[in-house]
């Protein structure tokens, strides 16, 4: 690429972090125009339907404090299994809804405006008790499901461009970002990407409390990431990943 084009595309991208919000007009916003509100939950179908363990809360190893002080960034891990109730751990720390409403939810980590553009899938290698493959979280009853039992870890590893590395989860976060549009016009992608960092710090605080390795990946393979959960990489797409293990 050449020095002027990457200016002139360093020069867009930081435009897009800096939204003037006194230029946003809501009643010109498609929820300002009373337009059809985007589909804000979505739901797979499967015959294998994972409930969380809620009685976690005696595995932490580290305090609150202990946790931000200790958190690193962890590349290679141990072949030794998680266990299911540290998978719940994760999962309810990371994902949980509280509430939803008619407009909005509510959950674990802060959202613009409780438009929750992300969606949580988790490709599970090594955890005690569940088939391997690609789940999704769903958020309306909290529960994981399986939606691919078959999956070719070499494309796993495509996807995380060789950084699998022996990981027993990884935690891929992708983005619907119409959802926060729909209300925030042009300012929603600021947003959106505040969104995802508050769900991966979670996941690095939550696995430090459990004395468990994670690492936060920006620089993945879009196409290999998107292809891999079957998205359309426009309306939805990954925006951020993680790989969880044993170190």
């Amino acid at each position: 690429m050449k020095k002027q084009d990457m200016e002139y595309i360093n020069k867009i991208y930081r435009e897009s972090l800096k939204p003037d919000w006194d230029e946003l007009d809501k009643k010109e916003t498609h929820q300002g125009q009373d337009l059809e509100r985007p589909i804000y939950l979505k739901q797979y179908q499967s015959d294998i339907i994972i409930d969380l363990d809620m009685n976690v809360s005696h595995l932490e190893k580290h305090s609150l404090m202990e946790s931000i002080q200790l958190r690193k960034s962890t590349r290679q891990y141990k072949d030794q299994a998680l266990s299911f109730k540290e998978l719940s751990y994760l999962v309810i720390n990371t994902c949980k809804i509280h509430r939803i409403g008619k407009n909005w939810t509510m959950g674990v980590i802060p959202t613009p405006g409780a438009t929750k553009s992300l969606e949580t899938y988790l490709y599970i290698d090594n955890v005690e008790g569940l088939t391997k493959g690609l789940y999704h979280y769903n958020g309306r009853d909290n529960k994981l499901y399986l939606i691919n039992d078959n999956v070719d870890i070499n494309l796993v590893n495509k996807a995380l461009r060789n950084q699998f590395r022996g990981a027993q989860v990884v935690f891929f976060w992708t983005t619907t970002p119409e959802r926060t549009e729909y209300k925030y016009s042009f300012t929603a992608h600021k947003m959106i990407s505040m969104e995802a960092g508050h769900a991966c710090q979670n996941l690095y605080l939550n696995s430090t409390c459990l004395d468990l390795g994670m690492v936060a990946i920006g620089a993945y393979s879009q196409t290999d990431s998107d292809k891999l959960l079957d998205l359309d990489g426009e309306n939805e797409f990954t925006i951020y990943m993680a790989t969880v293990g044993k170190y």
